[in-house]
C-alpha cells in the first residue's frame, strides 16, 4: 500500500507541474520584432541627438551673433569717444590761437605807441597773425566736419 500512495503521490506531483508549466506559458517574442524595436529605438536616438545637436548649434550661433553685437557696440562707442577728443582738441586749439592773435595784436599796438617797432617788426607781427589766422580757419573747417559726424 506504501507504494502505492507514492506512486500516486509521484503521478500527482508530475500532473501539477505538467499543468503549471503550460499555464504560464514564457511570452515568446519573435526574433525579426526585436530586430525592428532595435532598429526604431536606434533611429529614436539618432533623431533626438540630431535635435540636441541642432539646439547647441543654434545656440552657438545666437552666442556668436550676442558677441559680434556686443563688440560692434564697444567699437561704436569707442569711435564717439574718439571723436568728441578730437572736437574738444579742436576747440581748445581754436582757443588758443585766438589767444595768441589777440596777445600778439595787443602787444604790436602797445609796441607802436611807445615807438619800438620798424616797419620790418610791423611786417612780420602781421605775418605771425595772418599765419594764425589761417591754422584758426583750417581748423574752424574741421571742426565743422567733425561735429557733422558726431
Amino acid at each position: 500500500m506504501k507504494m502505492i500512495r507514492i506512486i500516486t503521490l509521484l503521478a500527482v506531483g508530475l500532473f501539477c507541474q505538467i499543468t503549471l508549466a503550460q499555464e504560464t506559458p514564457d511570452p515568446v517574442t519573435p526574433v525579426e520584432n526585436t530586430e525592428q524595436m532595435e532598429q526604431e529605438r536606434i533611429l529614436q536616438e539618432e533623431k533626438e541627438a540630431k535635435e540636441i545637436q541642432k539646439r547647441i548649434d543654434k545656440a552657438e550661433r545666437d552666442t556668436k551673433k550676442a558677441e559680434k553685437a556686443q563688440k560692434k557696440a564697444e567699437k561704436e562707442l569707442k569711435k564717439r569717444e574718439k571723436l568728441s577728443s578730437e572736437i574738444d582738441s579742436k576747440r581748445r586749439s581754436i582757443a588758443k590761437d585766438t589767444r595768441k592773435v589777440e596777445k600778439l595784436q595787443e602787444k604790436m599796438i602797445k609796441d607802436q605807441k611807445k615807438g619800438k617797432l620798424s616797419p620790418m617788426a610791423i611786417e612780420k607781427l602781421n605775418q605771425k597773425i595772418d599765419k594764425l589766422e589761417k591754422g584758426i580757419e583750417k581748423d574752424k573747417d574741421k571742426l565743422e566736419k567733425l561735429e557733422r559726424k558726431q
